[in-house]
């Protein structure tokens, strides 16, 4: 009997080891994953930031309407399909004389697309809300903005 208890030991022991090896692995394949997420979204960060350089202010620019609208994105990891409810923003702004018109995106549950649309719906200078805009000066024909509220540069 004595025997077939160490046997047994030695098969858990053997087995709790594999499980470890295999739970670090795992672990560390996603800690890879977490690391080349935060890499991937600071490129763009910084990409953006030093792409969208020059400065449009609330006072240069005119929100020319605003709709309500719907995105859906896909998600090749989990297979699917999201609908998100927006507001198009579309802008007026000149560079050197030149007049373009563009759009920003952002998702109607947050507090700052409410405000927006409301201040847009009122003709309360709704610039105001939306701020600073961006663009590149090599192409000027699309604006970006920086912030926390669901703006997204194209």
């Amino acid at each position: 009997m004595g025997n077939s208890d160490n046997r047994k030991r030695g098969v858990n022991s053997r087995q709790n080891e594999k499980n470890r090896e295999a739970l670090i692995a795992v672990l560390t394949v996603c800690l890879i994953g977490v690391l080349v997420t935060v890499v991937i979204i600071a490129a763009v960060d910084l990409y953006r930031k030093h792409t969208y350089t020059a400065e449009i202010d609330p006072s240069e620019y005119k929100i020319i309407k605003i709709e309500k609208s719907t995105t859906t994105s896909y998600s090749a990891a989990t297979e699917t399909v999201d609908t998100d409810s927006i507001y198009v923003a579309t802008v007026e702004y000149q560079v050197d004389g030149v007049t373009y018109t563009d759009t920003l995106d952002m998702l109607t549950g947050t507090e700052f697309a409410k405000t927006l649309y409301g201040r847009y719906l009122t003709d309360s200078n709704p610039e105001e809300v939306l701020g600073k805009l961006y663009y590149s000066p090599k192409k000027p024909s699309h604006i970006g903005r920086y912030g926390d509220d669901s703006i997204f540069v194209k």
